[in-house]
Order: structure tokens, then C-alpha cells, then sequence
């Protein structure tokens, strides 16, 4: 028998007699080929027979079994050079011996090979099922896999960071998977090689179809080298598991809430002989606070952060203490870590981080209002993260005051405007559409989008763009999207709500402290000059007839000419320069 020996030791997926010059047309790869010869000659090759072996080899053909004593006493020689070339193995058939009985005798080993997996597998998903029941059921289904596909495992929370791992030391960086993490669709596994390892990556998902994590496992070799199967099935174990204790402690979330207020107000000792069953302990000494910013879901992905699966998230004197306090995330975590953590959070762009200055046990409610006041600040400018000293305010009115009161003060001050929205495509001058008082709840991020789509503005965003602009008209209607008049007529209409005077400097500094805070409009509309669009985007068929007339007129462009928004049809709007000029929305 010819042929290499990494050739022989390939499994044979079946087996096929063929007679054909070319009979890759009838393989998959993996078959071994039987054959008689019939239409191959003695000597030299003829044209069909050139590349005979070649071809079979490129297809992944496994060997020829060459039958003798039909239409040859020997294999042709010109057929041995060919398989000894590329590598194919060639053995001969005696006419003794039925190609049936070959085809029989495969047939057998592959079904045993088959049943053979099939038991191999049952037995190690039983190992796997036997792991949930151990105390630790993530960490040992997390080693009990690793044991069983002859890798390594790990367990990653959604950011990337790993939360539980069957070896000290990873051979595979899992920074250098963060590409295949984002691009990673829930339900759909992925499968890449990195530095000889075969890895495969899974969801780790809750009912409700929210990823809480990846587990990715890898085993020396190529492609196809890992027990895929097998992985799957630890990542469905890993789901169950991680829901059930999520359900089993939602208790546990509130009482962490209750006791993270306490540490805040300075009551640490009243908390800390409890710290070890609710956060696995506290964090060492300099603390700093983070205050959290964003939507519930992205909240909820916060804390998963911190503590992904039950207690796993105590590494290296890593503690964290966290909960849900006034609507926010709150974290206090050691200074030192404080950039890892903070890194971590904003790494989606969905979460806005406030962080205080270095602090005690002793100083927490000093430190709470640093980190209130970097988060208000953050949320003013738009950054992702703010270290309390780094932003524009210093000692402010925030600063000093505590955050509910401040909150409370700001939704009773909008109170009668806060669902209050004006029609610009009626104008103020028409009666009918020109306010209207909308029965929807106290705005949030995804309602205020809802609200400034197509033409109608909140009269707290309208507000909110004159604060901005200092009562500065043309700078504000300008902002706000809208001709300054219109602005005016606006403005007339929002102080008879509030029955207040917004030519009086006191009133307009508790307006401005209001939209600031309130959870009506406030910190989530600051950006708004920058996302409205000019009245000139609108469709003459949303104007009354008495504007039609002027909007065509002031949409014609000239250079240096004004436009309908008051801005100059010249150069780009000054809200955002990154669109064109007033023919088109900006």
C-alpha cells in the first residue's frame, strides 16, 4: 500500500465504485474509491488518465482500492507514480475478495465510530448535568468542560471581562477576540482559530433573549478540533443556571439598593458585618463613587458588570458595592480600579459615568455629591465620563445640595409645561394646534425623540434652548429650529403656564437649575439644537397656506441671503455643521 502516512490515518466517510476517467464527479470527499480498471491503460496514460490521481487527491478522496484479475494482472504503473506524487494511498483488491465485502466491512466501522460518539457524548452531557447541581454550578460546569473537550474555558461578561476561566492563565488573549464578541449575533455561535486554537464562542442569554455573557472554549489544533456540540450544550447549562439564580435573587438587588444608600450617607459600619454575603466584601481604601447614567435595560447591564453570575466578582480585592439608588446606578469601588470599571461602563456609549474624587468610608456623602455632580456634568456635555474637578463647574448649587431635594425641586417647577408641545407646522399665529397638552407620562430619553419628531417641539425644549443661549432670541431660534418670532410667540406661551416672568434673572436661573435636573426634560434634551431640523425641512403640505407662500420664498438660496430659520444660506447652520446648508434639514 502507498501513500503518506498523515493520508492513512484520515477517516474514511464511505466508500464508492466508480469505473469513470474522472469519477470526482461522483465524490464528496473523505470516500475511498474502488475500481477495476476497466477503461485504463497498460502503458502511458492517454489524455483522460493524465491527471487521474491529482484530481482524486484535490477532492479529498481517502485512497483507490485497484481490483485485479477482471482487466489487469498489475496496477499500471503509470498509476502508481501518480499516487506516490500526491500522496494518495493505493492497495490492491484480489479477485478473491468482493468490493461489497470492502464496502460492508466500512460501512460497520463508521456505524461504530458512530455509535461510539454517540455514547462518548451522552456520558459527557451527563457530566455537565451533574454540574448544576454542585454548590458552584458555573464554576464547575466552567472546568468540567474545559476537562471534557481537552481545552480551555472561560466565561465573559457582556463587556469582555472575564468572570470565570478553567485556568489560571489563558494561552488566548480575550482582548483580541473583542471584534468577534461585538460583531456576535444572540443565537448564533461563532467559530474562529487564534494562535492554534480552535475557539468557539456562545451566548450566554436570559429568557427574555438579553445576552449576560459569552463562554468560550478552545483546544489545540485546527478548525474543527473542538467538540462543538458539547459546547452548546454547557452554554444552554450556563443560561439555566445563571437565570435560576437571577430569579432567586431579586431580594437580594433590593436589599443591595437599601444597604449601597447607607454607605453613601456615611453609615458603613451599620452595613459591613453584612458585606460579605451581599457583595462578597468591601472595597479597600481610597473609595471612589461612580454614579451611572443610562436606561433600565443598560442598568441592568451595569450591574451585570459588577456581578455578572452570584459572586464571582471579587478578584483580586476587586469588590465593588452597587445598587439602584433614586433611579441611578451607584458603585463604590477601590480608586485604584476605578479606571478599569469606568472603562468598562462606557464602553457601549449607552451608560454616562459620574466619578468623585479620592474618598474614605467616613466622607461617603462628600463624595456622593462629587460624583452627582460629575454625572450632571457629563450629561451637560456629552461626554461618556467625568472626574469631579475635570469639567467646567466647580463649587455649584448641586454641589451642595442633596440630589433628591435638587430633582424634586426641578419636576415641580416644570410641572405645568411638562407635557406641553406646540405644532410648527400651524405656527403660533394660527389658535388651532398652537399648544396642546399631551397625556403622556414625564418625558424620558426615547419619548423625547418620539415628541421631536416631524414638527412638533416640547415647550421644555423650547425653554430649555433660550436658557442655553442666555435669552439671546436669534442665537436661540436659531437652536431651537424655528423663526424667532415663532420663538417669541412660544416663550409668551410658557410663562403664563409657569405664571412666571423669564425677564426676571432669579427666575430664569431656577428655570435653568430645573431643566437641568427635572425628569421631565432637563439633562437628556442638552444636545437639542443639534438634533432638531429647520422649519425649512418641512413639507409645504405640513404649512398652513399663510406660510406656504413664505416658505417658498425664503427656501429660494442665494448667497448671503437668509433663510427661513434665520441662519445664512452662505455657510452650514451653526447647530451642526456636519449637514448642509438650509435647503436641506439641519
Amino acid at each position: 500500500m502507498e501513500g503518506s502516512g498523515a493520508t492513512l490515518d484520515s477517516p474514511i466517510s464511505w466508500v464508492q465504485v466508480s469505473e469513470s476517467a474522472d469519477p470526482t464527479t461522483y465524490l464528496e470527499g473523505g470516500e475511498l474509491l474502488l475500481t477495476t480498471g476497466l477503461v485504463m491503460p497498460d502503458g502511458m496514460p492517454d489524455a483522460a488518465h493524465r491527471e487521474y490521481a491529482s484530481r482524486l487527491a484535490e477532492i479529498g478522496a481517502r485512497g483507490v482500492g485497484f481490483g485485479l484479475g477482471i482487466q489487469h494482472e498489475h496496477v499500471p504503473q503509470w498509476l502508481i507514480y501518480q499516487c506516490e506524487a500526491v500522496g494518495l494511498p493505493l492497495f490492491t483488491v484480489p479477485l478473491a475478495t468482493p468490493f461489497i465485502a470492502i464496502s460492508k466491512t466500512i460501512a460497520r466501522g463508521i456505524s461504530d465510530d458512530t455509535h461510539r460518539n454517540v455514547e462518548r457524548m451522552y456520558r459527557n452531557q451527563q457530566r455537565l448535568l451533574r454540574s448544576v447541581h454542585s454548590l458552584d454550578p458555573v464554576s464547575t460546569i466552567i472546568s468540567r468542560l474545559a476537562e471534557l473537550i481537552g481545552g480551555w474555558t472561560a466565561l465573559l461578561n457582556p463587556a469582555g471581562g472575564i468572570i470565570e476561566s478553567s485556568h489560571h492563565t489563558l494561552p488566548v488573549d480575550m482582548d483580541s477576540l473583542s471584534d468577534v464578541l461585538a460583531f456576535s449575533v444572540l443565537g448564533e455561535a461563532k467559530f474562529t482559530v487564534a494562535k492554534g486554537y480552535d475557539i468557539a464562542i456562545f451566548h450566554v442569554a436570559s429568557p427574555n433573549r438579553q445576552t449576560l455573557g459569552y463562554l468560550v472554549a478552545g483546544r489545540k489544533g485546527e478548525r474543527g478540533a473542538i467538540d462543538h456540540p458539547l459546547v452548546a450544550e454547557a452554554a444552554s447549562l450556563l443560561s439555566l443556571a445563571v437565570n435560576s439564580e437571577a430569579a432567586s435573587n431579586r431580594a437580594l438587588t433590593h436589599l443591595r439598593s437599601s444597604m449601597t444608600r447607607l454607605c453613601l450617607e456615611g453609615e458603613s459600619q451599620s452595613v459591613r458585618r453584612f458585606a460579605d454575603d451581599v457583595w462578597n466584601g468591601l472595597p479597600v481604601q481610597p473609595l471612589a463613587v461612580l454614579r451611572i447614567i443610562g436606561q433600565q435595560d443598560a442598568l441592568e447591564d451595569a450591574g451585570r458588570l459588577f456581578e455578572p453570575f452570584r459572586r464571582t466578582v471579587a478578584k483580586n480585592d476587586n469588590r465593588v458595592v452597587f445598587g439602584i439608588v433614586d433611579g441611578d446606578m451607584w458603585a463604590i469601588v477601590s480608586q485604584s480600579n476605578a479606571a478599569m470599571w469606568t472603562q468598562q461602563l462606557t464602553r457601549t456609549g449607552r451608560l454616562t459615568v459620574g466619578q468623585s474624587s479620592g474618598a474614605t468610608w467616613i466622607d461617603m456623602p462628600r463624595a456622593r455629591h462629587e460624583a452627582y455632580q460629575a454625572g450632571a456634568e457629563a450629561l451637560t456635555s456629552g461626554k461618556a465620563l467625568v472626574q469631579y474637578g475635570d469639567g467646567e463647574g466647580g463649587a455649584t448649587l448641586e454641589g451642595v445640595v442633596e440630589p433628591s431635594l435638587m430633582r424634586a425641586f426641578a419636576d415641580l417647577k416644570l410641572a405645568p409645561i411638562a407635557n406641553l408641545t406646540f405644532d410648527l407646522s400651524t405656527g403660533p399665529h394660527t389658535k388651532a394646534g398652537t399648544a396642546r397638552t399631551t397625556e403622556a407620562a414625564p418625558a424620558t430619553e426615547s419619548s423625547s425623540d418620539e415628541t421631536d419628531s416631524g414638527t412638533q417641539v416640547r415647550a421644555i425644549d423650547v425653554l430649555w434652548a433660550w436658557l442655553q443661549s442666555r435669552g439671546r432670541t436669534e442665537e436661540a431660534a436659531r437652536m431651537a429650529g424655528m423663526h424667532r418670532h415663532t420663538l417669541t410667540k412660544y416663550l409668551g406661551v410658557i410663562g403664563k403656564e409657569l405664571g412666571a416672568d423669564l425677564n426676571d434673572p432669579g427666575t430664569t436661573a431656577e428655570l435653568w437649575y430645573a431643566c437641568r435636573f427635572s425628569r421631565f426634560g432637563g439633562h437628556a434634551e442638552v444636545t437639542f439644537g443639534a438634533q432638531r431640523r429647520c422649519t425649512a425641512a418641512i413639507s409645504e403640505s405640513a404649512l398652513s397656506p399663510s406660510h406656504r407662500l413664505r416658505f417658498r420664498r425664503r427656501s429660494r438660496l442665494r448667497s448671503g441671503r437668509r433663510c427661513w430659520c434665520g441662519g445664512n444660506a452662505s455657510r452650514t447652520c451653526g447647530t451642526n455643521p456636519m449637514l448642509e446648508s438650509c435647503q436641506v434639514p439641519h
